[in-house]
């Protein structure tokens, strides 16, 4: 597939170019396309002057942008003087703003085109409310086509994904889970999608061989491949990525939810009678790609295994 049949490039780019340009035609510093998600309201596409970073997040309900979907002016010349804004904590760094909804491909909230400066506009500044407007259905109607076309994208990405399985296991082998992998990074720099990992690594499985076999170490991975194919739903994407390691991959799963959404997987291991050590992380715009997840989670998993053997 090109890039022109690719939706998340697309979106990326007409963000982008939107943030650019309102950077250069406003009295605003910053600008930003950003994603509201989990009660979170996180910064995607920046063009950053002074006040906003990729990967800055807020609590949705302490936000400017907040205040303005439920109706509060959509441009503010002095925040700290607007009894609408004042209040709010972010005041203290933002002195103007202004911003617009975006909508997604079901019409629901998918985050704001907002822009920021830290100080007041000053006599004779102004910020055109009706381009900013003209902007966010512009980028609502893009992100609209983006989900579209990456929907009949995705489907042949992840069916060519699944169609490499670990012979033993019937999972993702390493090659369909890198995958797997590509096109979730694409989600998260596009769209700021959440995404989680977890990263299992189980426990005796050289013991076993050594001392019943190499076919009873089979089963063991055989049974821990069913239990962890059991607790998954159409979010999970699921492989065995090394001898007797295996990989989750959660899609709209936030760093706040990983640990109690992967906790099912532990479970289903439990119950299966099949020892394992697990470490979960979760991908950020900004801050944290699916590879830096991974390096983390099999960090956290090293760290639980060497506690439960000291």
């Amino acid at each position: 597939m090109t890039d022109l049949l690719n939706g998340a490039v697309t979106f990326t780019q007409s963000a982008e170019r939107v943030v650019a340009y309102l950077n250069e035609h406003t009295p605003l510093t910053d600008w930003s396309v950003s994603r509201v998600t989990n009660g979170e309201q996180i910064h995607v596409h920046v063009h950053h002057d002074q006040v906003l970073s990729v990967g800055d997040r807020i609590d949705w309900g302490e936000s400017f942008c907040s205040r303005m979907s439920a109706g509060a002016a959509h441009v503010v010349p002095d925040s700290r003087s607007d009894p609408q804004y004042a209040d709010l904590g972010a005041a203290e760094r933002i002195g103007s703003y202004a911003g617009y909804t975006i909508r997604d491909d079901t019409g629901a909230l998918f985050g704001v085109l907002c822009g920021v400066r830290e100080t007041p506009l000053a006599e004779g500044e102004s910020v055109d409310e009706e381009l900013i407007r003209l902007l966010s259905e512009l980028l609502s109607s893009q992100l609209e086509l983006s989900r579209g076309i990456d929907r009949g994208r995705r489907s042949v990405a992840i069916a060519d994904a699944l169609a490499h399985t670990d012979a033993l296991t019937g999972l993702l082998n390493r090659r369909g889970w890198d995958r797997v992998l590509v096109d979730a990074q694409e989600r998260v720099d596009a769209f700021g999608d959440p995404v989680s990992v977890a990263i299992i690594d189980l426990n005796g499985l050289k013991g076993v061989n050594d001392t019943l076999g190499h076919l009873a170490g089979d089963r063991l991975l055989k049974r821990a491949a069913e239990a962890l194919a059991s607790a998954s739903a159409e979010a999970h994407r699921v492989a065995r990525i090394g001898g007797d390691e295996f990989a989750i991959l959660a899609n709209g799963v936030t760093a706040r939810e990983a640990a109690d959404h992967f906790s099912r997987f532990d479970a289903a291991l439990e119950g299966a009678g099949v020892s394992a050590a697990m470490g979960v992380a979760a991908a950020a715009p900004g801050l944290a790609t699916l590879a830096d997840a991974i390096a983390q989670a099999d960090r956290a998993m090293y760290g639980r295994k060497v506690g439960a053997h000291s």
